[in-house]
């Protein structure tokens, strides 16, 4: 009987985004890989692709009654399906997930951190009620991955520490051959696809996250005020999470309704940054941001916050520029030094390729994983 893993998200995207890629390699080598996540769309694309999915609602915000409700269902799940190895991945579902796998007597209990939910400049009790969490939490761990390097010795300061041994970095990646520029013309002037009008010479701005006051697009858009006299257009995608009013008033009191197109989620990432001269990220908080990744991959210099993750993908001054949070006047003057020099643009859009290359290849994190798995597997069993 093939070994069992399943993955906990709190939303499809996560999965279907982030994970395919690993456990289309898992199921390769002989595991049965299937997902826990919220009712997504994603659901039935994964399905399409033979990967069991049991959609079960898991509240984003702290919420007793549905976190009882979501554990409980899992727990019932778990018991049901017996996994061998549960792997829970972001900071929500990693506690609904953990809790109800160790309730269900999960021989083995991993989880990814993808950013810790606690970062500087939050409030302190906010702060201490959250590091106290994953402490907790941790002790019910068997084993503790991270993307970030720099979370890992977070957590060594922080005594957050899993039942075997410490946080192992892992890394992130990406697709390489899917976001590699070379896929795409060099003449990539032509930027007419469906539900997208970017037309003509005019340098494009790309930044997909949630959208939510978090990743900074109130940050983006007053840079972008601040440039409005150079030619440029931005692409804004991702899901609303109720941040979107807040951000239509705000582009249009800036008067850059014609110049922001807010696309919502997308499924053609490659398409879009292939269309792309400049990639922003301002965000507050970031794990090790795959957007970023991806990005740099497709050979485009980037602007990003100098906070932990961001830092870790982009050289500083090589392969783009790092700004402090919530500064939107340094935003503003770096975009207008990559907007007004094109050769600067390649130059460190290539650089980022060569890094990516290098560092953030999908394959490399795929087989590091296996291998926690196998040895996971094999001390479930002395």
């Amino acid at each position: 009987m093939k070994p069992r893993v399943i993955h906990v998200t709190t939303i499809g995207i996560t999965a279907y985004r982030a994970l395919l890629a690993q456990c289309r390699y898992f199921r390769q080598k002989g595991l049965e890989v299937g997902f826990v996540f919220s009712p997504s769309p994603e659901g039935e694309s994964l399905r399409d692709l033979d990967f069991p999915v049991k959609e079960i609602f898991i509240n984003r915000k702290i919420n007793a009654w549905s976190d009882s409700g979501a554990i409980l269902k899992m727990f019932r799940y778990f018991r049901t399906m017996r996994p061998d190895i549960v792997h829970t991945h972001t900071s929500k579902a990693g506690v609904v997930g953990r809790v109800a796998a160790r309730l269900a007597g999960v021989p083995n209990v991993i989880h990814t951190v993808h950013g810790f939910p606690f970062h500087p400049g939050m409030h302190k009790v906010k702060f201490c009620v959250y590091q106290q969490i994953e402490r907790w939490m941790a002790g019910i761990t068997d084993i503790m991955l991270s993307q970030s390097g720099e979370d890992v010795i977070t957590a060594g300061k922080l005594g957050i520490k899993p039942r075997r041994g410490e946080l192992i970095h892992i890394g992130n990646g990406v697709n390489l051959i899917e976001f590699d520029p070379g896929n795409y013309s060099p003449c990539r002037r032509l930027r007419v696809k469906e539900g997208l009008a970017v037309m003509g010479s005019d340098p494009v701005i790309t930044m997909i996250g949630r959208i939510n006051p978090e990743k900074g697009y109130h940050d983006l858009v007053e840079a972008l005020r601040q440039v409005r006299d150079i030619p440029w257009q931005a692409l804004f995608i991702g899901p609303d999470e109720g941040f979107g009013a807040v951000l239509k008033q705000l582009i249009n009191s800036c008067g850059l309704r014609d110049r922001i197109q807010l696309l919502g989620p997308r499924n053609d990432i490659p398409d879009l940054l292939a269309v792309t001269d400049i990639y922003v990220l301002p965000s507050y908080r970031e794990g090790l941001p795959r957007s970023l990744i991806e990005a740099q991959a497709m050979a485009l210099p980037c602007i990003a916050t100098d906070i932990r993750g961001c830092r870790e993908v982009v050289e500083k001054n090589i392969t783009g520029f790092l700004i402090n949070p919530g500064d939107s006047e340094a935003l503003g003057g770096v975009l207008r030094k990559l907007l007004l020099d094109p050769g600067l643009r390649l130059q460190m859009g290539q650089e980022g390729r060569q890094r990516m290359s290098r560092y953030f290849d999908e394959n490399a994190v795929s087989r590091k994983v296996m291998t926690i798995y196998e040895k996971a597997l094999k001390y479930a069993h002395i």
